[in-house]
């Protein structure tokens, strides 16, 4: 009897030094008791849930070498233009009627390599860019090396009080900018678009309902084609063809926001993984890496925010939400660099690209080398438990339990029979 309670409370200690630490695991803050956050309409953005967040440190390291003159022209003059991390938070000075999607800090950055003086721009859609420019003799390089702190947070909006909603008012430049009559790769005033856009939605719908039906739509119509090149293609070629990557399914959707006087837009940055339910630890590291000798393996995607009065900027994820719920939430896993803008990279100056970082002019006959790489390193985390890996070890411990005490129960049995038979 005494073997027995010591089996079973050897076993009853082995389950709770396995369970409990996984109600800690994953993040290290305990999430507030009320997540969901209501901000005052001077922000103009309310009734959003930050459901869980991770926070990154991200190292920036680019290094282009003139290595010699290719020829007639060929001067060995580069301009460049880097886009920064956007600090995108109702607070920040850039951003407005933004929920916290990306909460930016510059810890370091350095340029060297240029006798020019590098200065800050940024554009009519509140990007930020390091623009630095130089002449390069053979052998010569010009460097940029930064340094950040990410807190990306997953936001949802699936609790917006539509009672809240507001009036749109078309004279703002928001519409000049995000719902104009038509423009490059958003084709409002195509007839096809157009009737899609009314078919997909009611009259009644309020904007939102009308976001979400057009965001399923896209998702269900188009068909991922991972064998596109990286130039911009828009949304008459994807709703003619039934196909497109994650830049063709965000300006799909965005051309038929826009034909329902919804301004939208294109965010377009990194993914940090493909895996949408991958849950980081603190200290899970990525190295990515783009050079003139290889392939890159920068994750470049692009998303979708649309605008609703009094309620912000809400995101969506039409190319995710094929296999998941991406409408009116974005997650933890995206690095945004650019909003509403296009630049080229390396090697495609004279074509829109996908890929918006670095943007870099240089002459047709340049000959050089670069070496661009982004490390990332987890900082903290804030999740919310596993769940479902609690449950299933909650469960096989209890049966593992629930069979050896059946064994020592049955082993007890057998010995009183055998004693009786004396």
């Amino acid at each position: 009897m005494k073997n027995s309670k010591k089996s079973f409370f050897l076993l009853t200690l082995l389950f709770l030094s396995i369970t409990l630490p996984l109600f800690d695991q994953g993040y290290n803050e305990k999430l507030p008791n009320n997540s969901s956050i209501k901000l005052s309409s001077d922000d103009g953005v309310s009734n959003f849930e930050l459901v869980q967040s991770v926070t990154y440190e991200v190292e920036v390291n680019f290094t282009l070498t003139h290595n010699s003159f290719g020829g007639p022209g060929d001067d060995g003059q580069y301009w460049f233009q880097f886009s920064r991390f956007n600090d995108r938070q109702p607070n920040a000075s850039l951003t407005q009627f933004v929920p916290p999607y990306q909460e930016s800090e510059l810890l370091f950055s350095k340029i060297t390599g240029t006798d020019a003086i590098p200065y800050i721009l940024q554009d009519q859609f509140n990007n930020t860019y390091d623009v630095f420019n130089n002449t390069l003799a053979p052998t010569e390089s010009i460097t940029l090396s930064q340094k950040y702190d990410l807190k990306l947070n997953e936001i949802s909006f699936a609790n917006a009080n539509l009672t809240e909603i507001g009036v749109y008012d078309t004279s703002d430049e928001m519409f000049d900018l995000y719902c104009n009559q038509s423009e490059t790769y958003y084709e409002r005033d195509d007839t096809n678009i157009n009737a899609t856009s009314f078919a997909i939605v009611n009259p009644g719908d309020n904007p939102i309902t009308k976001a979400t039906k057009i965001c399923n739509w896209v998702s269900d119509y188009l068909t991922y084609d991972d064998t596109l090149p990286a130039q911009e293609k828009g949304a008459l070629w994807a709703y003619n063809n039934q196909r497109g990557d994650c830049s063709e399914y965000s300006s799909l959707m965005i051309t038929l926001l826009r034909c329902q006087g919804i301004p939208a837009r294109k965010v377009t940055g990194f993914v940090i993984s493909t895996d949408s339910t991958l849950r980081p630890y603190i200290g899970q590291q990525w190295n990515y890496n783009l050079n003139d000798q290889a392939d890159s393996t920068f994750l470049g995607h692009a998303w979708v925010e649309y605008y609703i009065p009094n309620i912000g900027w809400i995101a969506c994820d039409p190319t995710w939400n094929s296999d998941g719920d991406y409408t009116n939430k974005i997650d933890y896993l995206r690095l945004n660099l650019n909003i509403g803008a296009w630049f080229s990279i390396p090697e495609i100056v004279d074509d829109e690209s996908e890929f918006p970082h670095p943007c870099i002019v240089y002459q047709e006959l340049s000959d050089f080398s670069y070496q661009y790489t982004l490390k990332v390193t987890v900082l903290n985390t804030n999740l919310l438990p596993d769940y479902l890996l609690i449950w299933i070890i909650i469960l096989s411990s209890v049966v593992g339990i629930v069979i050896v005490v059946t064994l020592i129960v049955s082993s007890k049995r057998r010995k009183k029979r055998v004693k009786w038979t004396y």
